[in-house]
């Protein structure tokens, strides 16, 4: 049986803790040291103290934040029973294949296995050993061979067989669309907090396409309809069928999406693609939270604490690691979602 009441309770609790936007001002007026010490004195510190032997600086912080992020979410799918437990695992998914798509990341740009293995943070036993497993390959077509008897491994082998240059976006636009298939595959559809559910991942569909459609399009390429995740509300031939940026603001007309998206197109020039891919992430998290407060006993009030612990973890490291180089507040900002 579902425990939708007490899961919701306890999310309720730990979202009160999460940091609000007029923190990341404060933070951003802070010097890297003063930083160091706000984040020790939020639910960090265990993690700080873990690391703090080996690691030092902007590498400790970022150590922490990943290592808390994991642990939050382990616990919340801990605490879940029933129905809700499986559907939060399989929402939970997305992190792991966050993980998959560091590592191949990392290893495509010759990163150390130590390194890498710095830059993701595993939930369960079996996601460690997988991380170790694919961070010692030597290169990306052996890390895709360590995924056999995985859900991913023939996808990227498809998608390594298909690619026409060495980049790696077809591998993670591949790993996006299973992920994004076999949640939509397995949604449940029993009552109303249910049909808000699939309407929330289908907006998480929308973006995610219109972020791999806009990123091929940047870069001059068309085509690829084949990379387009099914299940959206945007419909997908015609998505499939731009051959510019510019193409889609027809395709989004009369969507939610126009509001916002077709300022940023019309000048996408000099508003780039990062300011799009910051709007549609916030129109992400709005609907989050709006659908929470409206169905507060369902899977939503829970998922919409996973995305702002995200944010919260992805806020502070995008500041920790801006401050680190030398960036400045603007140029910190410019990556941030708030």
């Amino acid at each position: 049986m579902s425990n939708y009441a007490y899961a919701a309770t306890r999310v309720r609790a730990r979202r009160s803790r999460l940091l609000g936007p007029e923190s990341y001002n404060q933070l951003l007026n802070m010097e890297f040291s003063e930083i160091a010490r706000y984040i020790q004195d939020l639910e960090y510190r265990r993690e700080i103290d873990k690391y703090g032997a080996s690691l030092r600086g902007a590498d400790l912080l970022e150590r922490a934040l990943l290592d808390n992020r994991s642990t939050a979410i382990g616990e919340v799918i801990g605490f879940c029973t029933g129905e809700l437990r499986k559907s939060v695992g399989a929402y939970a998914e997305r992190y792991h294949v966050r993980g998959i798509k560091v590592l191949l990341r990392g290893i495509f740009d010759g990163v150390s296995s130590e390194e890498l293995l710095r830059q993701v943070s595993p939930m369960t036993e079996r996601e460690r050993e997988v991380y170790t497993r694919l961070a010692s390959s030597e290169s990306v077509e052996a890390a895709v061979e360590q995924l056999e008897g995985t859900q991913y491994y023939e996808v990227l082998q498809e998608a390594l067989e298909k690619r026409k240059t060495d980049s790696l976006q077809p591998l993670e636009d591949a790993l996006d669309k299973e992920y994004y298939q076999d949640l939509v595959a397995n949604l449940p559809s029993s009552g109303a907090a249910d049909r808000v559910y699939r309407g929330f991942v289908q907006i998480q569909i929308d973006v995610a396409n219109l972020k791999t459609i806009m990123r091929l399009r940047h870069r001059g390429v068309g085509g690829h309809g084949e990379l387009i995740i099914s299940g959206g509300n945007i419909d997908e031939s015609l998505l499939g069928a731009t051959n510019s940026v510019a193409d889609i603001l027809p395709v989004i007309e009369g969507t939610a999406y126009q509001e916002f998206l077709q300022p940023i197109l019309e000048d996408f020039e000099d508003n780039g693609l990062n300011k799009a891919i910051q709007a549609m992430e916030n129109h992400v998290s709005t609907a989050s939270r709006r659908y929470s407060y409206l169905y507060p006993l369902s899977i939503l009030p829970i998922l919409d604490y996973l995305l702002r612990k995200e944010k919260e973890v992805r806020n502070l490291r995008t500041i920790v690691r801006g401050k680190d180089l030398g960036l400045s507040n603007e140029q910190i900002e410019e990556i941030m979602v708030v």
